[in-house]
């Protein structure tokens, strides 16, 4: 089964519509037929609603509705060594390097359009939403 890891990105870009969301609704819809499986940081999810109540539109509606997704959330407390690693290597988010780490270890593709990524192309698969 194919597997992704959502970066917080991915799921901004698919709540304001922007460039790439219908590639983000795709793979969604291929989670809920049973064909991919979907993770996401915990640390990821947790940006995700801060963005969200820092945007403060409509947050509670799309916040349940984020919750309804097939997103299997993943602990950060097995990863902290590798975060630290990783994040002591190269300039990105603490944030990111959460997601880094959780496609490492599952060996699959983050789904993003974040440019900071571009550092990692190397090192993880990425699937790029711009």
């Amino acid at each position: 089964m194919n597997k992704y890891v959502l970066d917080s990105y991915a799921l901004m870009v698919l709540t304001q519509k922007e460039s790439g969301w219908q590639r983000v609704m795709d793979i969604i819809k291929s989670a809920n037929n049973g064909s991919v499986e979907l993770y996401m940081s915990v640390i990821n999810m947790a940006e995700v609603n801060y963005m969200l109540a820092r945007r403060g539109k409509n947050t509670p509606q799309i916040t349940s509705a984020i919750q309804a997704l097939p997103i299997i959330l993943a602990s950060a407390d097995e990863y902290i060594e590798e975060v630290t690693s990783l994040k002591a290597e190269y300039a990105i988010s603490l944030a990111d390097c959460f997601g880094a780490v959780l496609a490492k270890a599952l060996d699959c593709p983050i789904v993003t359009g974040d440019p900071e990524f571009r550092k990692l192309d190397k090192i993880i698969k990425i699937v790029w939403l711009k």
